[in-house]
């Protein structure tokens, strides 16, 4: 069921049953993923070039080399802090508590996907770069679709100062949803900031921003095993307001990752965990989620594939990754290689990775209304995959033989060629069942 407020604005979590969960690991083959991680750390290191980030993890033993400024972090280390993230939290709506994120484990949180650069104009039909109007009008739809737990812009702001395009995105989407905003443009200090100020404004007090946040931010290190120094300094500031934090490795099979499933996925691993020991060492306890997503090498193009099996098999593996630390996690799904939603492909291709993605019992999973890559916003196709998430949240959430629904009753009172038309029970259940 959905939970509607007097506004409008309602969400709809998937509550999959566990029976019909998908894993695509064996429990001994997370292990060795998991060591394979440790040994990347402690012998490679990740590259931290951020002053504050650097004296934090050598206060804390980790081995620094202020030089080269990559890092190598002990197991002991990293499951010790580790031990400091908060397996559930929540992440605040920006008003009524029907819309809020939960995330306890009991419910798989569907959203958009960002941050595209271009759009279809609903009016011209051109394709054009995408403005701030654009992330206004899709956070307005995405206020009304139950499907959309959390709003993610959908595209950038390009009409705007790129030193402030985050701030412009994030007044669009505060002003136009009421619901859970990530942001992923914050990529220094004085804008991190700034958004903070903006939260706290939307929150009305440090102890609601804490307790319900409005606002998250999702960061991304280079790969292979690096990160951005000014994305560091923001996510420091986020974790220090009590704000939740994912660092999303984006590690590309062939060219950013070895052309390996299991490889991509010891890489990524190391350089989320890496970000999630430097922000519990520095705010023991703030609330850090595990985004790992990623793509494929087209070998005729040079350029990304996301639609392949791949993928799917990716991101299986990373809820039991994630879960295996006991963090929430965030998978993706749709994004599909074609430019235009009429072709059967983006029909194929978005049902398949919505329906699989969300029985693998992802935490969030974002990936409503973008094609190209997670490049192109077309408007219209935030509607089908409206329609494709009901489907799948009907079919994840299975079915409970109860008392009422063998209807053992119905049966032996119509008995041998009777029929069913006219029975009370056949109009109060074909409601619910007509989809």
């Amino acid at each position: 069921m959905a939970s509607e407020t007097s506004s409008g604005a309602c969400i709809s979590p998937i509550a999959i049953r566990p029976e019909m969960r998908i894993k695509a690991l064996a429990d001994e083959d997370v292990a060795k993923i998991h060591q394979a991680t440790l040994t990347v750390l402690e012998q490679t290191g990740v590259k931290f070039p951020a002053e504050k980030a650097l004296h934090i993890l050598a206060e804390a033993g980790a081995d620094v080399d202020f030089k080269t400024q990559i890092v190598k972090i002990r197991p002991d280390l990293l499951i010790k802090s580790l031990a400091r993230a908060p397996a559930e939290f929540v992440m605040g709506s920006r008003g009524s508590l029907a819309l809020d994120v939960n995330l306890d484990g009991r419910g798989i949180y569907c959203g958009t996907s960002g941050t595209g650069t271009t759009t279809v104009d609903l009016e011209t039909r051109d394709r054009r770069p995408s403005v701030k109007a654009d992330v206004a009008m899709m956070a307005r739809i995405s206020d009304y679709l139950s499907s959309i737990s959390f709003y993610w812009p959908m595209v950038a702001a390009r009409d705007c100062p790129t030193e402030t395009i985050a701030l412009h995105e994030l007044e669009a989407a505060f002003t136009s949803t009421e619901k859970h905003v990530h942001i992923v443009s914050c990529v220094d200090r004085d804008s991190a900031q700034f958004a903070v100020e903006m939260a706290g404004v939307i929150a009305g007090s440090k102890e609601r921003i804490q307790a319900r946040p409005p606002l998250s931010l999702i960061a991304s290190p280079i790969s292979p095993l690096s990160h951005d120094a000014g994305v560091l300094e923001a996510a420091l500031v986020f974790a220090g307001a009590g704000l939740p934090v994912g660092f999303a490795a984006m590690p590309v099979l062939g060219t950013t990752a070895p052309a390996s499933i299991t490889g991509a996925l010891v890489q990524g691993n190391a350089e989320i965990l890496s970000s999630i020991c430097l922000l519990q060492l520095a705010y023991p306890g703030c609330p850090a989620f595990y985004p790992l997503f990623t793509a494929m090498i087209n070998p005729f193009t040079g350029g990304i594939s996301v639609s392949n099996e791949t993928k799917c098999l990716f991101y299986a593996a990373t809820v039991q990754l994630g879960h295996y630390y006991h963090l929430p996690v965030m998978t993706g799904y749709g994004g599909s290689d074609a430019t235009d939603p009429k072709g059967w492909k983006v029909g194929k291709d978005d049902a398949i990775d919505a329906f699989f993605s969300c029985a693998t019992g992802p935490d969030m999973a974002p990936g409503l209304g973008l094609l190209d890559g997670f490049t192109l916003l077309y408007p219209e196709k935030l509607l089908l995959d409206d329609e494709i998430f009901q489907s799948v949240k009907f079919m994840a959430e299975g079915m409970i033989a109860d008392s009422e629904q063998p209807a053992i009753d119905e049966i032996m009172a119509v008995g041998p060629d009777g029929h069913f038309l006219d029975r009370d029970f056949t109009v109060r259940n074909v409601r619910s069942l007509w989809q």
